[in-house]
């Protein structure tokens, strides 16, 4: 590798001098040739720590070498399992790596003690830690704060002979500032080492040397590979792409082709073209599901950075196959395989495909401290470089992963966010972690995440998967009621309120009130039309009845107000529409229901109510007479309206009353002033069906009162009016009289049966 050379040729010395008055602890390679070179260069440093002479002027003449370490996602666990294979070996008061683990999380110092403890005469401890860029992608912030105090606090005591080297990819340099305290040594304890893109020279030989071990003339591609590999961070992974793909198209020919070579697109076009073809094989061997699974294992195998510098992200092989099978996990076994060129384990050696050999691994599989794992091969494969021109956009080395990667964004965010809500769960006090658990709407953003169904994940979505089934069983069958009554409401045209209304109405809650009634005494009124009371002069008292005087010689009690479209769609609806004819909601006209009084009702269906209303209250319930209605509107005064000869507006409902319903629709009962018997509405709003006939031996029936839709005129007390018995209208609607259950049916009023058809 280039640099190895050139940092053997260094004075190891050097790296031991002096600074601000303390040694350089700690030594940093930085580069971009990824893991791979760096340990290579931990490789060739390690003879030199052994005999020491990397230090030689600390005086020390033993050394200790503690790792090489990884962080990974818990650092200090890593940590207490390099110190137990590098301090605690043979010692019998060794701690064990679970008590090392919780002293390092306990004391700040505790790594500073333990090579303290763990010290001999003239013997330094050296520290490897690859990788270090994990610290920034991997670990979570708190074991990252806690690293970073350890390896401080050792660094900085001047009698802890404790020394580091550290790899690093140069491109998160600028994340030192992450870690606060070890930033503050970065000038004075730390010794960098950056090796750079390697050389052209160092590229020849890497291409030409095994070549002429193997008989193989790459002559033709030799110079244009340097070409287009000069700078690239990942040109080694690209380089070995490339030959291998022109070593499987040689055909039997000793030289590789160079019109090969350009024809694939160089050496990017070969990795990207060879990562589809990969693809497109997995898709052949898994149709409709194979390349979606290969692409979803190789996001889960991406830390997803928002400034698109991505990096690997090891996972378990459990939650691999889960990721690709989600769920299916003969499909994700099956995909992994063919991404990390695994045989499966049903198939013999011999029976591998030869059409697949020599083809492009992604996906590195393997075990480590007894656990399968699964990592990508060709970090290359997330990076982008920079194209010429202007504006030198980056361009993707595979651009069918960086699509999706860029279509999944805020997959890696949800990931990590799901991790630390299933942590929460789980730490929170056993009959308290179902508010931990994640709702409907949390639950749908993590619907393709794909954790490993032994995962603590997993389990966590499971427990609110269940959670949210049962929730929504009580919420169904609450909802259920309300459900059916949206339904009935929708099919009867009825309002919001009664969807609300109908299941309180099943358990007795809500029930509109009676019709509230107000006792009349028996008395002497005067009754009709007078000239000069109930009409100027010089006006006609049309349809009204001659003035006389008439006495009421029993009492009864007046509805105070017209019966409410509330009171009569229970009504209907307690009746089950039973009923002769059948019994129908009203239509309101598009007034509103709820309050406003019952209109398109006929005179038979204003029977049946009074009947309903007799039989719910053992009272007995009528229309009242036309000498009832009368009395109570005129309240003991010779006047042309209930309240006086005011004139109406502000008073009562009609077209020219001027107010916000004058004819335009009826008005919610009692909106207006009661008279001095206390009834409201005995002019206008609606008219209102009386028990009397209008003429003898005829189906037309007495109406009084007047409507929103006509004039003053046909409010005054006297007047009356007709309407056929069957007849229904938006200005027509009633009231209903209480009386004395043994009195005798009105003289002259009809039977209230409908009449025969």
């Amino acid at each position: 590798m280039a640099g190895l050379g050139d940092q053997q040729q260094t004075d190891p010395g050097a790296l031991a001098g002096a600074g601000n008055g303390a040694y350089h602890r700690w030594l940093q390679i930085e580069g971009n040739s990824g893991s791979g070179k760096s340990s290579l260069v931990l490789a060739g440093l390690l003879p030199m720590v052994e005999s020491g002479a990397l230090w030689a002027r600390t005086g020390l003449a033993n050394w200790r070498v503690l790792g090489p370490m990884v962080p990974g996602r818990e650092p200090l666990t890593n940590l207490a399992e390099a110190l137990e294979h590098g301090l605690d070996v043979g010692r019998q008061q060794a701690p064990g790596m679970q008590a090392r683990r919780q002293q390092l999380k306990a004391d700040p110092r505790a790594l500073e003690f333990a090579v303290r403890d763990a010290r001999a005469p003239d013997t330094g401890f050296l520290l490897v830690i690859d990788q270090f860029e994990e610290l920034y992608t991997l670990a979570e912030a708190g074991e990252r704060a806690e690293f970073d105090a350890l390896l401080a606090a050792a660094l900085a005591a001047p009698d802890c002979p404790l020394f580091v080297v550290s790899t690093v990819r140069a491109d998160f340099l600028d994340r030192i500032e992450q870690l606060p305290r070890l930033s503050a040594l970065y000038n004075d304890r730390c010794k960098h080492l950056f090796l750079g893109t390697i050389s052209s020279e160092g590229l020849r030989d890497a291409i030409e040397r095994p070549a002429q071990l193997a008989g193989i003339d790459v002559s033709e591609v030799s110079t244009a590979m340097q070409e287009q590999a000069r700078d690239e961070p990942g040109a080694l992974p690209l380089v070995e792409n490339a030959l291998l793909q022109l070593w499987h198209a040689r055909e039997g020919h000793p030289k590789i082709s160079g019109a090969k070579f350009h024809e694939r697109g160089g050496l990017t076009g070969m990795l990207s073209a060879g990562a589809d073809a990969l693809l497109a094989r997995i898709e052949a061997a898994q149709p409709k599901q194979g390349r979606t699974a290969a692409l979803e294992l190789l996001l889960c195998l991406t830390r997803i950075s928002p400034d698109g510098r991505h990096t690997r992200r090891r996972v378990s092989r459990a939650e691999a196959v889960q990721a690709a099978g989600n769920g299916n996990t003969a499909l994700g076994e099956r995909v992994l395989q063919m991404l990390s060129g695994e045989r499966p384990v049903d198939r013999p050696a011999a029976a591998a495909p030869a059409a697949g050999a020599g083809s492009l691994r992604l996906v590195t599989t393997g075990v480590e401290a007894g656990e399968p794992y699964a990592d990508l091969i060709h970090e290359t494969l997330l990076r982008s470089r920079t194209a010429g021109g202007a504006g030198n956009t980056p361009q993707p080395y595979w651009p069918t992963l960086h699509a999706y990667i860029d279509a999944n964004r805020d997959r890696d965010v949800l990931r990590q966010q799901l991790a630390l809500h299933a942590e929460r769960w789980q730490r929170a006090p056993r009959f308290t972690r179902w508010r931990r658990l994640a709702g409907w709407w949390r639950r749908l953003e993590y619907r393709r995440l794909r954790p490993a169904p032994s995962s603590l994940e997993a389990r966590f979505l499971a427990c609110s998967r269940r959670a949210s089934l049962a929730t929504g069983l009580v919420v169904t069958i609450v909802a259920a009621p309300f459900v059916a009554s949206a339904v009935w409401a929708f099919e009867n045209d009825l309002s919001l309120a009664h969807v609300f209304a109908r299941p309180l109405w099943h358990v007795g809650l809500a029930v509109p009130t009676l019709p509230e009634a107000v006792a009349l005494k028996p008395g002497r009124f005067s009754k009709g039309c007078k000239v000069g009371c109930d009409v100027d002069t010089d006006e006609t008292c049309f349809s009204d009845v001659a003035f006389r005087e008439v006495n009421l010689d029993h009492p009864c009690a007046m509805g105070r107000t017209d019966v409410t479209f509330w009171q009569y769609d229970y009504y209907v609806w307690v009746s089950g529409g039973q009923g002769e004819p059948a019994l129908v909601y009203p239509k309101d006209a598009s007034f509103g229901r709820a309050h406003r009084p019952v209109i398109n009702v006929n005179w038979y269906e204003a029977q049946g109510y009074a009947r309903w209303l007799s039989k719910r209250t053992g009272q007995r319930w009528r229309l009242p007479t036309d000498s009832e209605w009368e009395y109570a509107a005129r309240a003991r005064k010779e006047a042309r309206y209930p309240w006086g000869d005011e004139p109406p507006k502000g008073r009562a409902n009609c077209s020219d009353c001027g107010d916000q319903f004058s004819g335009r629709s009826t008005a919610p009962v009692a909106s207006y002033p009661r008279n001095e018997f206390g009834l409201n509405d005995m002019a206008g709003n609606v008219w209102k069906w009386i028990e009397d006939q209008w003429l003898i031996g005829e189906e037309t029936r007495v109406l009084r009162g007047g409507s929103w839709k006509d004039n003053s005129r046909l409010l005054r007390a006297s007047l009356r009016n007709d309407g056929v018995a069957v007849f229904r209208s938006d200005g027509i609607g009633f009231r209903v009289c209480r009386v004395s259950p043994i009195e005798e049916p009105v003289s002259g009023a009809l039977t209230t049966e409908p009449p025969k058809r």
